[in-house]
């Protein structure tokens, strides 16, 4: 057994890179504009990045890409809740 190499976003493949990228940068938007008092745009960030980051996450090939997306995906996940608290979205009915 080997010790854990560093991130090496070098091994990044086509697609798996975008889409572990694009989840990661529509968490971090979703977030800052839920926390700059835009929540709708804010949920609809973190929604896009929670489905893009889920496929990312099932294509994905290496490490490096699958750490990006969880990271991605935590952010995504926060930014839709968040906005849907802040924007006064209920899903009890």
């Amino acid at each position: 057994m080997h010790a854990p190499a560093a991130l090496h976003l070098a091994d990044v493949h086509g697609l798996d890179g975008v889409l572990a990228l694009a989840s990661f940068v529509l968490g971090a938007v979703g977030l800052t504009l839920v926390a700059l008092a835009a929540p709708i745009a804010g949920m609809t960030c973190g929604a896009v990045g929670v489905v893009g980051g889920l496929w990312g996450q099932l294509v994905s090939r290496t490490r490096s890409e699958r750490f990006l997306d969880v990271i991605g995906l935590v952010a995504a996940a926060l930014a839709f809740v968040l906005g849907a608290a802040n924007g006064n979205l209920a899903f009890s009915g």
